[in-house]
């Protein structure tokens, strides 16, 4: 019987899960950079000054969504002279929504959504439709997926 062959097993095992740990965090980590940096580049997006400007004349637009037995909460916030909008969805996933305004009474509003389900699962998606000032509602259309699971659908935010 050779000596130390039964450690050979459990070192096999730790290999094993610390490759597991490995690839986990790495998932993590790209769900998190995808859902915060969006487009812009990594280096970029981790090194810039993030400044909370607040901005004047703003509303934040509310809705619920689902989808087969998944929901979610949209929440963002709409300058009404126009421009950039940001936001985030929480629910079955979770993310956060970079979207643009062109400020017109009944103007487009179109944006992107990046996140996770179960905190491993990414989660994306996109919209796009108007922001109706006097009656306060901001009805859109988008597309999204996560898990495997795409679908299409439109609801309307009110403010």
């Amino acid at each position: 019987m050779k000596s130390g062959s039964g450690f050979a097993g459990i070192w096999f095992l730790l290999y094993i899960l610390l490759f597991l740990i490995i690839i986990f965090s790495g998932d993590v980590a790209f769900i998190y950079l995808s859902q915060r940096c969006f487009d812009t580049p990594i280096w970029e997006c981790l090194t810039e000054d993030s400044e909370d400007v607040e901005e004047k004349n703003t509303v934040e637009a509310k809705g619920s969504f689902s989808y087969k037995n998944y929901g979610i909460n949209l929440y963002l916030t709409i300058p009404l002279e126009g421009g950039a909008v940001t936001g985030r969805f929480e629910g079955d996933c979770s993310g956060s929504i970079k979207a643009n305004y062109d400020g017109k009474e009944g103007g487009v509003i179109s944006g992107d959504g990046r996140g996770s389900c179960a905190l491993v699962l990414p989660a994306s998606g996109s919209f796009s439709g108007t922001v109706n000032q006097q009656t306060k509602t901001v009805p859109i259309s988008g597309s999204g997926n996560a898990a495997g699971i795409s679908g299409e659908g439109s609801l309307t935010l009110s403010f």
